[in-house]
C-alpha cells in the first residue's frame, strides 16, 4: 500500500441504535510514514563539492576534446598543407631582395 495515497480508510460505521452511541468524533489515524527521505545533512557540502569538481572536470575534458578534434586538426591540416606546397626558399629570396632582412645586406644579393 503506498502511504502517500490519498485515500484513507474511513471511519467505522456507527452500530444501529440500540446500541452504545458511536463517538462523535473518530480517533486520529495513523501518520503514514514520509514520502522522501529526510535529507543526508552531515557531510552534504562536501558531498556537493565532490559532485560539482568532477562535473566540472568532465565538462572541461569533453570541451577539451572537441576543440582538438574540430579545430586542432583542421589547423594541423592546414599547416601540414601550407608547408607541403611552400616555396620556402623562393620566398626568402624575394624577402632579401626587398630589403625585408636586416641581417642580410641588399647590396649581397644577386640579382636574376
Amino acid at each position: 500500500m503506498n502511504p502517500c495515497d490519498p485515500t484513507l480508510p474511513p471511519c467505522p460505521p456507527c452500530p444501529p441504535p440500540p446500541y452504545p452511541p458511536c463517538p462523535s468524533v473518530c480517533p486520529p489515524p495513523p501518520l503514514p510514514p514520509p514520502c522522501h527521505s529526510r535529507p543526508i545533512m552531515r557531510g552534504l557540502h562536501w558531498a556537493q563539492t565532490k559532485r560539482k569538481l568532477t562535473q566540472a572536470l568532465l565538462a572541461s575534458a569533453i570541451s577539451g576534446a572537441l576543440v582538438y578534434v574540430f579545430l586542432g586538426l583542421r589547423r594541423k591540416e592546414a599547416y601540414r598543407d601550407f608547408y607541403a606546397k611552400a616555396e620556402l626558399e623562393d620566398w626568402a629570396d624575394e624577402m632579401a631582395r626587398k630589403g625585408l632582412f636586416q641581417s642580410v645586406p641588399a647590396e649581397t644579393l644577386r640579382q636574376t
